[in-house]
């Protein structure tokens, strides 16, 4: 994996200049990826919730009937 590295140490001037580049890179990806990254994480959660509710029925099936 690369590290990178910067600077830390910015004058205001230099922190707002940066804010708003993340700020106009965050807009771009969005409207290029938006809607990707909505299906994905719909996807993601759909499946997180079938693999929940599988656990669950199995942890039900293997106790004992008292």
């Amino acid at each position: 994996m690369k590290t990178l590295r910067i600077t830390t140490h910015w004058t205001t001037e230099q922190a707002e200049d940066i804010f708003t580049l993340l700020d106009d890179l965050k807009i771009a990806i969005w409207q290029s990826y938006g809607e990707d990254i909505v299906t994905m994480n719909r996807e993601i959660a759909f499946k997180q919730k079938k693999e929940a509710e599988n656990r669950e029925e199995g942890e039900l099936k293997d106790e004992p009937f008292f």
